[in-house]
């Protein structure tokens, strides 16, 4: 095997160990806005939905939050700002449970589907 072909071939690798370090190890650089820790906490007398949503773009994001008790909507937003943390919180009484289904949804500016969705099932007893 001649020498330019060694080095070629070498050139190849070198140059696809490089792409495979680029797309591997560097983040992109766009972050998306998440939620993180839906739950529902049990008190006394109610039950408490609690998320924490978590801006880390570079920009205000408004949110749209839909909570739905049975069949019962409730309807909420908010803007987080950029790198900011924002902490909803929905107070559920037993008078409100027939069921016990609760939806929460999580919308970002003007999407059609949530960015956060999930469901949770209360049992009064």
């Amino acid at each position: 095997m001649s020498k330019l072909k060694l080095i070629f071939i070498l050139s190849l690798i070198a140059a696809a160990g490089v792409f495979i370090c680029t797309i591997y190890f560097i983040p992109s650089g766009q972050k998306y806005p998440e939620s993180k820790r839906i739950q529902i906490i049990e008190g006394e007398n109610e039950w408490i939905l609690q998320c924490d949503i978590i801006n880390d773009s570079e920009s205000d994001i408004k949110y749209t939050i839909l909570i739905t008790v049975d069949d019962a909507v409730h309807k909420d937003s908010t803007v987080v700002q950029p790198g900011k943390t924002y902490t909803y919180i929905h107070h559920i009484h037993p008078q409100q449970l027939d069921e016990g289904k609760v939806t929460f949804a999580l919308y970002e500016g003007d999407k059609a589907e949530p960015v956060e969705q999930a469901t949770y099932y209360i049992d009064r007893d």
